[in-house]
């Protein structure tokens, strides 16, 4: 006799319900998870424009993509500065404030000379609906991203309870790989791509979960190994609207505490941290953060605590992009994964309330059929 806690219709209820009544978050998510795989190339097909680069070599001091990002947003604050990762890629900015206080907004910057290409608002264009939906369900952030991280709690419990009805102890392992597990297309489809999908689809709605509660997700790792405290928002306590250092010379001040360093980006000083912060990239494609303080020009490489280079690791499996085409292309059949159960789960759910609903309507019409024998058998007066 099967334990309650084993048994399977209780699996199966749970598996059942949490897919059809959560599909309408983890559809969306899943799609839009897709696009943004592949968001540098649809931004630019979608915005040519933006990408017009005359040249891939970044010939500018970075006080020029600064200043002319600032100029061309008249009133704006320069948060950050990004140089490109790819060949034919622009330089962008983060502006905030000015004529849209409340709007995000990023310049592109042509690379040898430092125009300004276009300015988006970051929540604006395909890419930006795509990633306000997948990171916050087009919600404040604030809640929206534990909506999020619950949707993935629960894709992964239906990942689980979806290995655990996949399984027959009574049948053997390689026969229930085999295609034929059912008459229907759809029921051989969900479980053959249940069973393949299963782990890296539970790889990404685990990090799902870490992403959508980052506070949480930092705590649980800092219990067994060292993270470094989070810095400061570019907006916290507000910029230094005239820093003591040249943005350039903080630049090469980081680029000499390393060989081969290559800047990948930097945040101007606020009021409250005073200092900048430079991100390079190493040789081997690892990252270092560079802290210059912009009174004395004292430089200070940050260690890469092992915690955040596990909290790294967690972001790039989830976002697909940094672990080759093969990764790449799971992470997009993941995507998929959720509109295709939930269309092949509703069917097998369709299929097996098909006899209910049948007994049902004989057992409605053979009433009806009595009810209307007796009526018949009654004296009339």
């Amino acid at each position: 006799m099967v334990r309650p806690f084993l048994s399977r219709s209780i699996w199966r209820q749970i598996h059942l319900w949490f897919g059809l009544g959560l599909a309408f978050l983890m559809v969306p998510i899943g799609l839009t998870g897709v696009i943004l795989v592949f968001a540098p190339e649809v931004d630019r097909w979608a915005f040519p424009s933006r990408y017009a680069v005359t040249g891939a070599v970044a010939g500018q001091p970075a006080g020029v993509y600064l200043g002319s990002a600032a100029a061309a947003a008249s009133g704006a604050r320069v948060m950050g500065l990004r140089w490109p990762r790819m060949e034919g890629a622009p330089v962008t900015a983060l502006l905030r404030g000015g004529a849209f206080p409340e709007q995000a907004r990023l310049a592109y910057l042509d690379p040898p000379t430092g125009r300004v290409l276009d300015i988006a608002d970051l929540r604006g264009g395909l890419i930006g609906l795509a990633h306000a939906l997948h990171a916050n369900l087009m919600l404040p952030p604030s809640f929206g991203r534990q909506i999020v991280g619950w949707a993935g709690a629960a894709l992964l419990t239906m990942v689980l309870t979806g290995l655990w009805l996949w399984r027959r102890p009574s049948v053997g392992f390689l026969r229930l790989l085999r295609w034929r597990r059912g008459p229907a297309l759809s029921s051989n489809l969900h479980h053959m791509m249940g069973f393949w999908i299963a782990a890296p689809l539970g790889a990404m709605a685990l990090t799902g979960v870490t992403l959508g509660f980052p506070l949480a997700t930092r705590a649980t790792i800092g219990l067994f190994a060292e993270v470094a405290p989070r810095a400061p928002r570019p907006a916290s306590g507000g910029s230094m609207r005239q820093p003591s250092q040249d943005p350039q010379r903080v630049v090469d001040l980081a680029m000499q505490t390393g060989e081969g360093l290559k800047p990948v980006s930097l945040t101007p000083p606020t009021l409250q941290g005073k200092f900048w912060r430079v991100t390079a990239a190493t040789r081997t494609g690892a990252t270092q953060t560079v802290l210059v303080d912009d009174a004395s020009g004292a430089v200070t490489v940050q260690a890469i605590a092992a915690g955040d280079g596990l909290l790294a690791l967690l972001r790039r499996i989830h976002e697909g992009r940094s672990h080759g085409p093969v990764w790449s292309l799971i992470v997009v059949v993941c995507g998929f994964a959720p509109t295709l159960f939930f269309a092949t789960g509703l069917l097998m759910w369709l299929r097996r309330c098909q006899p209910k609903t049948q007994a049902l309507l004989s057992a409605q019409k053979g009433a009806r059929r009595a009810a209307s024998d007796l009526s018949s058998l009654e004296p009339r007066g």
